[in-house]
């Protein structure tokens, strides 16, 4: 193990340290630095991961309401085992205790009339309403939510796919609740298969 840059206990613990900075996740709490998240009450998670043959980055970001903060760290050659596997526990926590919730939340306000953003900040932006999907550019069209196939995430990628051999709309993983987008289109397609006007 890294010498006091990653740390993990059998009981779920785990600790990384960067920057001069320290994130510690516990039960379903996670800390970085001085601000302390409830994966209970966090609305928006983003993380990312880029991996090359001697060489890893990885960023996890968490907000609830107007607090947000990103954490970012390295792993050079014999730390990539010991990042992979911290970073592994990471998403698990946030996929687990996080991203179910705040995918549900989403979905209903898209039902109710509201929209809701995926990506941004530097990332192309996906946008959701009761219609469908739009993508970014300005006088990009919607996608309705009849055409949607499905969602996933992959190489660094959110993908909407609509049929065709290339995806319908792609996003970055880094920007603000990106990574749930395909939780919300599974939940949005199936509301749409179910719907009257489809039997």
């Amino acid at each position: 193990m890294a010498a006091g840059k990653f740390a993990f206990t059998g009981s779920g613990e785990l600790r990384v340290s960067s920057g001069g900075r320290t994130l510690a996740a516990a039960g379903d709490v996670i800390a970085i630095g001085d601000r302390v998240f409830r994966l209970g009450e966090v609305d928006r998670v983003a993380y990312h991961a880029a991996a090359r043959l001697h060489r890893a980055s990885y960023s996890l970001g968490l907000a609830s309401g107007l607090v947000r903060c990103r954490f970012g760290f390295d792993a050079a050659p014999g730390e990539l085992d010991d990042a992979r596997e911290t970073w592994r526990r990471l998403v698990e926590l946030v996929e687990s205790a996080a991203c179910p919730r705040i995918a549900s939340t989403m979905a209903e306000a898209i039902t109710a009339g509201g929209t809701a953003r995926f990506g941004g900040g530097g990332q192309p932006r996906i946008d959701a309403d009761a219609g469908g999907l739009r993508g970014p550019r300005f006088f990009a069209g919607k996608v309705p939510w009849g055409r949607v196939l499905g969602s996933d995430l992959r190489a660094g990628q959110v993908r909407v796919w609509t049929g065709g051999p290339e995806p319908g709309l792609v996003t970055g993983m880094a920007g603000w609740n990106a990574v749930v987008l395909p939780r919300v289109v599974g939940i949005m397609v199936c509301r749409e298969k179910e719907s009257p006007g489809n039997h």
